[in-house]
């Protein structure tokens, strides 16, 4: 009888493995057979995953969108700035297997932004985002938690791009945990100053 295999979990394997693999490497300089090995596949197998590198990073970026969108969404929606200021704050606590990925991604795909239909799919992550935040801070204006006349749409990106550039620079600058909280906790600071009523 032939082993069950789950595939989101090969391909979750798989994928954990390039990146050890591109961290080490480089991803140019990474093969598929590195990628295997270091999955512990043979070639033929991998390829029943992943039709080539590229599939496999494309499917990399995939699931780093989709996980920072799962840890905001699943998420309770904040009733007070405070609960807000946490939601932004772990936002921006971004996990030191993300952060490693920040520097691949742009050896990846850095020239990619010049295409248009990349800088859309990841112009969309970000609008979403922005829309997420957006949704949030109405609903604290309408609690009173938040200035009214604050405009919620720019707001909402703002922080999208805030959280973004926070990501960012633990990742491409290998800041260390310390200094990454020390700079969430005085970003959070400043925003909250500025939203209160």
């Amino acid at each position: 009888m032939p082993k069950i295999v789950d595939r989101e979990e090969m391909q979750n394997g798989i994928l954990d493995a390039a990146m050890q693999v591109y961290a080490q490497k480089g991803y140019h300089a990474a093969t598929i057979a590195d990628i295997a090995e270091a999955a512990g596949l043979g070639k033929g197998t991998l390829y029943l995953y992943f039709r080539n590198k590229d599939a496999i990073a494309g499917a990399m970026v995939d699931r780093y969108f989709k996980s920072i969108e799962t840890r905001l969404t699943e998420a309770e929606a904040p009733t007070t700035l405070a609960d807000f200021a946490d939601t932004l704050s772990n936002a921006m606590n971004v996990q030191t297997e993300q952060a490693r990925f920040i520097r691949v991604f742009f050896e990846i795909f850095g020239p990619s932004f010049a295409s248009d239909v990349f800088s859309a799919k990841v112009a969309a992550f970000f609008d979403s985002l922005g829309a997420f935040y957006t949704n949030q801070i109405r609903q604290l204006q309408v609690a009173g938690e938040i200035r009214a006349e604050a405009d919620a749409d720019d707001l909402g990106r703002a922080f999208a791009s805030i959280v973004d550039g926070m990501i960012l620079h633990k990742g491409l600058f290998s800041m260390s945990d310390a200094r990454h909280s020390r700079l969430q906790k005085q970003t959070i600071e400043i925003l909250i100053r500025g939203l209160r009523p």
